[in-house]
């Protein structure tokens, strides 16, 4: 197997040729995705809230706990390197996504849900919504460069950049 690209003119996924990443592979063969999880999930915020909600934390407080004997801050890479990781990357994605992506509201004009919506509603067509999406994974808001609160959500602007 080897990575692809979406292709914005076309509308879809280019899978035909190899296409590198940041650092020049073009494999996916153990790369847990080039970070912990499928969302890159990293911060101390973040890994405590995985800690607190589906592992150790959980666990010890009398919660239940997906990964009761998994310390996700002691041991973060616990996400790609430990026992019974290929679930894992993928649960505690869409513990992310729907924590920190699908509650997501600048309190202005950009509510992740109503956005979708409207997305879907037209079409899916509208890149600022995919544009928006991909800021909010990777940058904590939805029109980067982010201040305050929403800068530190994912580790802070430029945390894990490549």
């Amino acid at each position: 197997a080897f990575t692809g690209f979406w292709d914005m003119i076309n509308g879809k996924e280019q899978v035909f040729f190899p296409y590198e990443n940041s650092f020049g592979r073009t494999d996916v063969e153990g790369c847990c995705f080039w970070g912990r999880g499928a969302l890159h999930t990293k911060g101390i915020c973040n890994i405590g809230k995985l800690n607190y909600y589906l592992g150790a934390k959980a666990a010890e407080d009398g919660r239940p706990s997906r990964y009761p004997n998994v310390d996700f801050c002691s041991f973060p890479e616990a996400t790609c390197a430990g026992s019974g990781s290929r679930e894992m990357r993928w649960v505690t994605s869409m513990f992310e996504w729907t924590e920190r992506i699908q509650n997501y509201d600048d309190g202005k004009d950009w509510n992740y849900l109503q956005k979708l919506k409207d997305f879907v509603d037209g079409g899916m067509i509208d890149f600022d919504f995919l544009d928006g999406v991909s800021a909010i994974v990777n940058r904590g808001c939805h029109l980067p460069p982010c201040d305050g609160a929403a800068a530190n959500v994912n580790g802070g602007i430029g945390a894990g950049a490549t």
